[in-house]
């Protein structure tokens, strides 16, 4: 029996969407025409190379007896979660309409790679085939392929974001605390904003947090109030630190106190106003929140054991801190906590789980 098989071509961030060519493609003639199209509006992008390697492929593919097809899908500008969704959605349909045994992935780089586990995960993969442009590196063609990364960079929002926008929060607080005298705090808040902005980059918290400003009104007012929160924490430490030369135990134990409490009620406010958006939204699955609010409440007990703690330091070192601890009973509070939140977690997930039964027992009544 002839196995049928489609090769697929990705564009995850839909360069061929800007030549207004629209997928999902399949078919040899179809993808012929489009590679032929996009090269003519852009011969220096690889993906020409991944359209005419993918009909190639197919080609030889057949000469050995196989059903093949060339394809091609294509992601999102925007990058991330919102690219993989579109992508698999067209490969989908592609599947639905050719039923093939499986598929050959034909890419241009390792960004189209992060589809791979999407796409076993609706048809086998056959085999995954690179696309590598030969050409001549010297430097004119360094020089070149560089400002042509610099202008991606600098016109696709989903760079732009990362490469001009944060760059630009950074110089704006830096320069305007600069120009208060206030050089070395600049210095730590460009530090601090230019780590968040990395960490929510790394984390791929781009979408999460857009989808959690946007649920309702409840949620910006929440965040907002747990930023503003957060912001005066971080203005008290910078200003205490500003204003002592040496830091000693009672210093630090003041500083952990005073910001811990800010934080705790932050983080307080911002589970609330997410539990709070759930529950007008009629979703009744809200054990994370509870776990995460008693985590909030136990972190702050341990931190004012350790503030409890410092206070009673006399000089900065280890051994004393270690003996203030034990005095101070950080250990029991520690094992107490532990098992707390264990048995919050455990409660929470019976109490959903009853929740959702009840609902359901409701509904089938209906």
């Amino acid at each position: 029996m002839t196995k049928r098989v489609l090769v697929v071509a990705i564009d995850i961030d839909n360069d061929l969407g800007r030549a207004g060519i629209k997928t999902p493609i399949v078919g040899r003639a179809a993808v012929l025409e489009a590679a032929t199209r996009f090269a003519l509006y852009d011969p220096e992008d690889s993906d020409a190379n991944t359209l005419f390697a993918a009909i190639k492929i197919a080609d030889e593919m057949r000469l050995k007896g196989y059903d093949a097809e060339p394809a091609v899908i294509t992601g999102s500008e925007l990058g991330g979660v919102d690219a993989v969704i579109e992508a698999r959605n067209q490969l989908e349909k592609l599947v639905a309409e050719y039923n093939p045994d499986g598929v050959v992935v034909v890419t241009d780089g390792s960004e189209d790679e992060s589809l791979l586990p999407a796409i076993s995960s609706i048809v086998p993969i056959i085999a995954v085939r690179r696309i590598i442009v030969k050409q001549h590196r010297g430097v004119e063609e360094t020089y070149m392929l560089l400002i042509r990364y610099i202008q991606k960079a600098l016109t696709e929002p989903r760079f732009s974001r990362l490469f001009l926008g944060v760059p630009g929060i950074v110089l704006v607080v830096f320069s305007s605390l600069a120009l208060l005298g206030m050089l070395r705090q600049a210095i730590l808040v460009g530090l601090l904003i230019a780590g968040l902005a990395m960490m929510v980059r790394g984390f791929d918290m781009e979408e999460r947090i857009i989808q959690a400003l946007t649920e309702t009104p409840v949620t910006i007012v929440a965040y907002s109030t747990a930023g503003v929160t957060a912001l005066i924490a971080i203005v008290l430490i910078v200003s205490q630190l500003h204003s002592h030369t040496t830091l000693t135990p009672q210093l630090l134990a003041s500083l952990v106190r005073n910001v811990t409490s800010l934080i705790g009620f932050s983080a307080s406010i911002a589970i609330l106003g997410h539990a709070a958006s759930k529950f007008v939204s009629g979703k009744l699955r809200l054990y994370r929140e509870i776990v995460a609010l008693t985590l909030v409440i136990v972190a702050v007990v341990l931190l004012d054991t350790v503030a409890s703690a410092l206070q009673q330091m006399e000089t900065m070192s280890i051994s004393e801190f270690m003996q203030a601890l034990a005095s101070s009973g950080f250990g029991l509070y520690a094992i107490v906590s532990v098992v707390v939140v264990a048995v919050v977690w455990r409660g929470a997930k019976s109490l959903e789980r009853l929740i959702a039964q009840t609902s359901s027992r409701a509904s089938d009544k209906k």
